[in-house]
């Protein structure tokens, strides 16, 4: 087998204007609880995942169901796509992970990608603006419901890799950044890019329950990735530090 990466389809869906959330583990939290959130709260299905020498080779066992780490949901409908993972991936893999998955959603007419990620802050930040990055041509839709246009920002990880392969193709790329706890499951932080998610894409996802839910699914990713550092570690391997944004 090659280093090559690929997209394995599990179930058929049909786009229908379509657009694409990722959440992925980062330097916070936040991507990874907002899209898990969303696919727990939305009952979207899983229609692929993604395979790579890349992504560390477990399987997640999370709600009762064996999962390879890398995967891609769609609702019934085709209006919406969550794209998450729960383990670190091989900095060496990056750009081979996001050329082959920017591909994909080309070839499934998908136009728009919104990388969601947290600012890193010790404790509760009282206040949670929301920043954006974009083409110009997608500020307004945010700036009209007021956030806040990023004056700058490195976005790095796998977020930034997927964003820095749409540019020049036919997707539009944004990322959504709000300061996050890194100390503590932060539930606030998910209900303002849930917000801003239902203001823009009118997703309807339901908040009521937001941070029961939260912190049930902070929970689950905890005991993950402390069984993926303790792999490392009797690999005699340093577990991976996450990117960050700046």
């Amino acid at each position: 087998m090659d280093h090559q990466a690929e997209v394995l389809e599990l179930d058929s869906f049909v786009p229908n204007g379509m657009v694409t959330v990722l959440g992925f583990v980062e330097s916070t939290a936040l991507g990874l609880l907002t899209s898990s959130y969303i696919i727990e709260q939305l009952n979207l299905h899983q229609v692929a995942q993604v395979k790579s020498l890349h992504i560390p080779p477990v399987t997640v066992f999370i709600g009762g169901k064996l999962r390879s780490p890398f995967r891609i949901y769609a609702n019934k409908e085709g209006t919406l796509m969550v794209i998450t993972c729960e383990v670190p991936i091989d900095d060496r893999g990056l750009y081979e992970i996001s050329s082959v998955l920017i591909k994909w959603l080309q070839d499934k007419g998908i136009s728009e990608i919104v990388v969601i990620d947290g600012i890193p802050v010790k404790g509760i930040s009282e206040e949670r603006p929301i920043y954006v990055a974009a083409e110009p041509k997608n500020i307004k839709k945010f700036s009209d419901i007021g956030v806040n246009n990023a004056e700058s920002a490195l976005i790095a990880g796998i977020g930034g890799a997927l964003i820095g392969e749409s540019l020049g193709k036919k997707i539009s790329a944004v990322s959504l950044m709000t300061p996050t706890s890194i100390d503590m499951p932060d539930p606030a932080s998910v209900l303002q890019i849930v917000n801003v998610l239902n203001k823009v894409y009118k997703l309807n996802i339901a908040v009521h329950v937001l941070e029961d839910s939260v912190k049930k699914i902070q929970a689950e990713m905890n005991k993950v990735m402390d069984q993926y550092n303790k792999i490392q570690e009797e690999k005699g391997e340093k577990p991976k530090e996450p990117s960050i944004y700046g």
